[in-house]
């Protein structure tokens, strides 16, 4: 299980990987901050100072609505006068968002089975691979930590 106090410990690992990754944050499903590598963002031009906090349920609200449309997408893949085997809504597939705003490359990476998510918020020109690679594997560290907190909320 992972402590509170060390979400942000863990993140700064994520941005010493590759130097791309300028401030990483871990939020939940809706917007709350759990942790972070930073108070403030400070934007490629040097003046622009954000909350990450605010910033966080920004993008993670954005991703939430990218995450509901690929859902009602995902619904439209039967093929009509067929019936589908299994009577549940389809999931999204949607693992990694890759968002380009004024602030940067913003990298968003769903926990499967935890509701949160990992943001990475990336210099412009940032090689989208490896933010990529580096944003998955920490998002799989932090589903694996915090997966027992989720087995024992749900029984």
């Amino acid at each position: 299980m992972i402590r509170s106090s060390r979400i942000p410990s863990i993140l700064r690992k994520a941005i010493h990987v590759n130097g791309v990754i300028q401030t990483a944050l871990l939020v939940t499903m809706d917007g709350e901050l759990l942790g972070s590598t930073a108070s403030t963002f400070i934007g490629p031009d040097g003046t622009t100072k954000e909350s990450v906090e605010s910033l966080g349920t920004l993008i993670a609200d954005i991703a939430v609505d990218y995450s509901r449309m690929g859902e009602e997408y995902a619904a439209l893949d039967l093929v009509p006068g067929e019936q589908s085997l299994d009577t549940a809504p389809k999931k999204s597939h949607l693992q990694c968002l890759f968002l380009e705003l004024e602030l940067g490359l913003v990298a968003v990476s769903t926990c499967v089975g935890v509701d949160c998510m990992v943001i990475a918020i990336c210099s412009p020109g940032a090689p989208l691979g490896n933010v990529k690679a580096v944003l998955q594997a920490t998002t799989e560290y932090v589903q694996e930590a915090l997966s027992p907190l989720s087995e024992t909320t749900y029984r």
